[in-house]
Formats: C-alpha cells, sequence, structure tokens
C-alpha cells in the first residue's frame, strides 16, 4: 500500500470531477457534502494542506476556507511562541 492509496476510496471519483472546482461565485455546498460523508476526508484535508494546495475542494475545504484555517494556524503557534518567550523572560 502507497502513501496516496486512500485516494482510491474518495467519494470524489464517483461524481464529475467539475464539481470540485467551482467558478467564482458557485455554490460549493454539494461538494462539501459529499465530502463530509467521504471515508478518506481527513487525508484527503491533510494533504491538501501539506500541498499548499490553491485551487478545488478538498477534504471539505475550499481555497478560502483552507487559507483561513493555515491563519488562524499560524497565529496559535505565534500566540503559543509569545507565551514561551514571555514565560522565559520572567
Amino acid at each position: 500500500m502507497t502513501d496516496t492509496d486512500w485516494k482510491l476510496e474518495g467519494l470524489c471519483r464517483l461524481v464529475n470531477p467539475d464539481l470540485w472546482f467551482p467558478e467564482k461565485g458557485q455554490n460549493a455546498t454539494r461538494a462539501k457534502a459529499i465530502c463530509a460523508a467521504c471515508p478518506v476526508t481527513t487525508q484527503c484535508r491533510t494533504e491538501a494542506l501539506a500541498t499548499d494546495e490553491r485551487h478545488g475542494i478538498w477534504g471539505g475545504l475550499s481555497e478560502n476556507d483552507r487559507t483561513n484555517l493555515r491563519r488562524r494556524r499560524n497565529r496559535a503557534r505565534l500566540d503559543a511562541l509569545s507565551a514561551q518567550l514571555d514565560d522565559d523572560a520572567a
């Protein structure tokens, strides 16, 4: 089994690929609903975040969703680092 065998389990393989790449302003609700029921949503989301995927719906997240998640994670890391530096300085 390879690191990408999980892709064979994705429900996305069963529908039109265009669904995963909505045009700007199009609704992604159906794609996200399919992702919510998919057995490999976590793996898909993890790969999209790790590879900095910029287009489409991956693991139930749009490009904007992934960007916001990255920002929240980065902010949390900075907050934790700042708190650690404050503790070290005290």
